[in-house]
């Protein structure tokens, strides 16, 4: 995906930042082009649409979504010798990032993306493989951590993974609610955390 820059980086940012507050279908183009500064028929010039730039959105969203997330090779080298609290905290990641703009624009495509869940296909197409993704990354690591002998076999690995990425996710949601907020900072996040160490902590081979 091309990088943005200029006018066409401010018009990008300012969708976003409105069809995060007041949803996509009450965002129009002259309304982007007056928040930016420029003439209404100048914003065509960037982007032919605000689907177009909707589009450029899920895009850029799907690139940048795993940037904070453990190569699967280091996590499982991780699992190979680590507790289990260890292995959960090395399992979670979240946008946050020294470049305040793209973790910005994370949490509110973030938004979007939950808004227009169930009216938009490509929403929830790009929802149900960031969703797929993250359970196939989970399982993964802990299919390693049973391979090696360090996790009983009879732990049930994919209803785990499952649980665990949905409870990650509603924990990220709230991150647009809240500019200060941090996933799995609130004391009943914490205690939903510990009853994942807890349960991997049960299935671990001393």
């Amino acid at each position: 995906m091309n990088e943005l820059s200029g006018t066409k980086e401010l018009i990008f940012d300012t969708f976003v930042e409105m069809a995060s507050t007041v949803g996509y279908e009450n965002v129009s183009m002259r309304d982007i082009a007056a928040k930016v500064g420029i003439k209404g028929a100048s914003i065509y010039n960037h982007f032919t649409s605000k689907g177009q730039i909707l589009e450029h959105a899920y895009a850029y969203y799907t690139e940048h979504l795993y940037d904070n997330r453990r190569p699967i090779d280091e996590m499982k080298k991780i699992v190979e010798t680590a507790d289990a609290k260890e292995i959960i905290n090395s399992l979670r990641f979240t946008f946050e990032a020294a470049d305040q703009k793209k973790y910005v624009r994370m949490i509110l495509i973030t938004k979007i993306v939950n808004m227009r869940l169930f009216q938009d296909p490509v929403a929830n197409s790009v929802f149900t493989a960031m969703d797929k993704n993250n359970i196939e990354y989970v399982t993964a690591v802990l299919r390693h951590g049973i391979d090696m002998g360090q996790i009983s076999q009879n732990f049930d690995i994919e209803i785990f993974a499952d649980v665990f990425v949905s409870a990650l996710e509603i924990m990220g949601v709230k991150a647009f609610a809240e500019p200060a907020y941090v996933a799995g900072q609130k004391e009943r996040e914490q205690r939903i955390l510990s009853l994942f160490v807890q349960l991997l902590s049960s299935s671990l081979i001393k």
